[in-house]
């Protein structure tokens, strides 16, 4: 049906009529890829060009599936299977593994860490919470490059693998060699097992690759600038001999390097599928034109990347760069700029304070607490796993039987008002307030639905939080929120403040390759793409009001026309 694709611009419903692979489609920050590929599907399915249910669409969080399910259903899709790499895997791995091996699957590990210090106590290697950590992901980063131990050595030598502490590569060799062994006598797996195992299986069973590529004929894979070398086998294993498969993605936005995450595979993804049709967005529906301006200065330097991006959002507010004199003094004035904001107008979950490592969010985090400023962390627990989140959620269901006709936002109130919940925020308590926060995201979520439905009760109210846990599509509470970069990868915000622009943090001080430089370069981009409407970079000169621990503004930042 025509209609589906109306809503597209030019450079959208090229990509989206093209329903026949190999089709790369290079979709900048904000350019609307999850649109273009969902009318794509959409319009495929449609037109009887792909089966449904032969079409597997791969994303890499539940957030990202449950968004792209939601989307589909939204245009009368059904049927498309969405899921992660590994939810597809281990849904394999679930059906075939018992049919080949005549013995249970593996038990899969939820953490990796008790199997990490087993191993390096037999090694002899410091098994302090830090070492077990770094370890962890060392063997991570060698198993999605699909390494043994031997092979890591080799490897990890070649691109110089920055190890902290004690760690040398041969211990991590060591380590990882009697991980295992003992992950085999456990009879266990980790993740990256579920993907290595269902590649191998793939390659070895023709019944199982069979099978499985009667069942999915039609791909998409998104963010396909952070798949790893394991994944892109386990795609190609699923592929066969085939190429219908279509795949988006932004090198300029690849800042998972140090896990294994490689653009190389969109940038050459021409080299793999001969037939190839490539396709740019690069009209960004996000962000303003001086934002797009000054980010499409910071990745002028970084020739990976093809997109250059031109804002449809018109005029803007100017980027701001600020100095300050230490760390508490640039937390100060940008909590007082959240405070300006917020009184005219912008709503605090539009408001992100933005930085490299989580460690800098403390300062923040007690300057907006004193200002009485709601802050949401990222990154921390899933909104649907937080203890007084299900206990809501056990006692709404309490409140089921409960007949009447009061209107839902009051029933909604009162029940959480037994675990709780208060009209307004406590005065102080970290775990206090974030407790208050979850449920009166709760509490907002009925006001929203009420809104919508003002018939709506209780049941259905249940009915859509279920949903909502099930697709792991958490909502965000009415707070400001404070994230390292990485954990805004995918996320914007009205107005955005990216802190500690400065040498040693942003670019950080253990990037010493041109590669790594590279990958701060992309880090600052993305920071900057996360804004809407305000972007303000800021950098302090010292660490401490005292002045000691001189700092200077980062390189990134030379040569900005701001």
């Amino acid at each position: 049906m025509p209609e589906i694709l109306d809503d597209l611009d030019e450079q959208q419903r090229a990509a989206a009529e093209c329903v026949s692979g190999p089709v790369a489609i290079f979709a900048g920050a904000g350019t609307g890829k999850t649109r273009t590929i969902t009318h794509r599907i959409a319009h495929a399915v449609t037109n009887g060009v792909h089966d449904p249910s032969q079409t597997l669409a791969v994303t890499f969080t539940t957030r990202a599936a449950g968004e792209l399910r939601s989307r589909l259903g939204q245009l009368g899709v059904s049927g498309v299977q969405v899921r992660t790499f590994h939810s597809a895997a281990l849904r394999q791995l679930r059906f075939f593994y018992p049919q080949f091996f005549n013995s249970s699957l593996p038990d899969l590990m939820p953490s990796k860490f008790r199997f990490v210090a087993d191993a390096a106590t037999l090694c002899r290697v410091a098994n302090d919470k830090d070492s077990i950590r770094d370890l962890a992901a060392e063997i991570e980063w060698a198993k999605v490059n699909i390494l043994s131990p031997e092979a890591y050595r080799e490897k990890a030598l070649e691109v110089r693998r920055d190890l902290s502490g004690d760690l040398t590569i041969e211990k991590v060799s060591k380590v990882f060699e009697a991980y295992l062994t003992r992950m085999d006598e456990a009879h266990a797996m980790d993740f990256e097992d579920v993907l290595l195992l269902t590649t191998a299986m793939l390659e070895n069973f023709p019944e199982m690759a069979n099978a499985v590529r009667k069942q999915y004929r039609h791909f998409t894979v998104d963010e396909f600038q952070d798949v790893s070398p394991v994944q892109f086998e386990l795609l190609c294993q699923w592929l066969g001999d085939r190429d219908d498969v279509c795949v988006v993605g932004d090198p300029a936005q690849t800042i998972y390097s140090f896990s294994g995450a490689t653009s190389k595979y969109l940038i050459n993804f021409g080299s793999h599928f001969a037939r190839t049709q490539d396709f740019q967005l690069t009209h960004s529906y996000r962000s303003t034109e001086p934002i797009v301006s000054v980010a499409n200065q910071v990745l002028a330097k970084d020739a990976t990347s093809p997109v250059r991006l031109s804002s449809k959002r018109g005029k803007g507010p100017k980027v701001t760069l600020t100095s300050y004199a230490s760390d508490e003094e640039e937390a100060k004035k940008i909590g007082a700029q959240i405070s300006e904001q917020i009184a005219s107008g912008t709503s605090p979950r539009e408001i992100a304070v933005l930085y490299r490592i989580n460690s800098q969010s403390e300062i923040f985090e007690a300057e907006l607490s004193a200002l009485g400023i709601p802050v949401s962390l990222r990154g921390a627990e899933r909104f649907f796993e937080r203890v007084e989140v299900k206990n809501a959620l056990l006692n709404l269901r309490a409140g089921l039987h409960v007949t009447g006709d009061r209107p839902l936002l009051d029933a909604v109130r009162d029940i959480l008002s037994s675990v709780g919940w208060r009209t307004q925020a406590p005065d102080s308590g970290r775990s206090a307030r974030e407790t208050w926060e979850s449920l009166n995201t709760i509490v907002d979520l009925a006001a929203e639905l009420q809104a919508k439905d003002p018939a709506a009760q209780l049941p259905e109210f249940v009915k859509a939080l279920d949903l909502r846990s099930e697709q792991e599509f958490a909502p965000s509470a009415n707070a400001v929120t404070l994230a390292s970069i990485h954990a805004a990868k995918g996320l914007e915000w009205e107005a955005v403040f990216v802190a500690g622009v400065s040498e040693g943090l942003l670019p950080i001080s253990h990037a010493t390759t041109a590669a790594e430089f590279n990958e701060e370069r992309r880090l600052l981009y993305v920071a900057m793409t996360r804004a809407k409407t305000h972007l303000h970079l800021s950098w302090a000169k010292s660490r401490h009001t005292d002045g000691k621990g001189y700092r200077e503004q980062s390189t990134l930042l030379r040569d900005l026309n701001l």
